[in-house]
């Protein structure tokens, strides 16, 4: 897989189109905010249906919050990894985009109708006892809603992004991302911000997806005839509809 270089204007050029990856990131933290404000209020909790004894027997780890907190950065990643590599393919990325359009909607409705909280996150005292890490994780707890647990968002994503690598990395380098993606589960657990559970339910939600969206939309070249201007506009438009929603129901920040 080439560069694809099919356009000459400046709108044209196939890396234009990386910036489809601040609106789908900002969208997704977004909706994640708006559902967890209303799950809030809605009394209704399933933790104690995923929660297990294992989940209780898993130690906090705090070395674990960094591959967490590198998995906002991740799509990023791999569109530089692609353009270093020379792999990179606008075409075949945009139903990557696609996908975790996708995927953020399907979680939102999982996470609406499935509001469960997780229970146990590490204390104050131990966080507090685990230097800057336990900082970081401290922070982690306070940004991150406590009602969006399954499917974990950071699971299904990183599993998604390691079924993709067959697409943009060579066969050598693929181990990395099943060792990126083991990671993130990891840390998910190890930060005590998801039961084991959530695992699954980001994998299969995440195996879901790259079947029954990316394989078949790329296959059937869907978003071929679009152009770059077309694939941002439609990018940022739902962001702009995720923004709107926000505001009507959260306000602005320094209400």
């Amino acid at each position: 897989m080439g560069r694809d270089n099919s356009q000459t204007t400046l709108w044209g050029h196939p890396f234009w189109e990386a910036l489809c990856i601040p609106a789908l990131v900002i969208t997704h933290r977004l909706s994640y905010d708006l559902i967890g404000t209303i799950l809030s209020k809605k009394g209704l909790n399933y933790g104690h249906f995923l929660v297990t004894s294992w989940d209780f027997e898993i130690p906090y780890i705090p070395f674990f919050i960094l591959p967490y907190l590198f998995t906002w950065a991740y799509a990023a990643f791999i569109f530089f990894y692609a353009v270093i590599c020379g792999t990179y393919d606008r075409q075949t990325f945009r139903y990557f985009y696609l996908s975790f359009i996708v995927l953020t909607g399907l979680e939102c409705l999982l996470w609406y109708n499935f509001p469960a909280s997780i229970l146990i996150r590490a204390s104050a005292d131990m966080l507090s006892s685990s230097g800057f890490l336990g900082s970081l994780t401290a922070y982690v707890y306070e940004r991150a809603t406590p009602w969006n647990v399954i499917p974990s968002a950071h699971i299904a994503f990183a599993y998604i992004a390691w079924l993709f690598s067959k697409k943009f990395a060579p066969s050598g380098h693929r181990w990395f991302f099943l060792f990126l993606f083991f990671f993130i589960s990891l840390s998910v657990v190890f930060i005590k911000n998801h039961y084991l559970v959530d695992i699954v339910g980001g994998v299969v939600l995440g195996h879901l997806v790259y079947t029954f969206v990316f394989l078949p939309a790329s296959n059937r070249k869907i978003l071929a005839g679009l152009s770059t201007i077309s694939i941002l506009v439609f990018h940022y438009l739902i962001l702009a509809l995720a923004g709107v929603l926000y505001l009507a129901i959260l306000g602005t920040p320094w209400n």
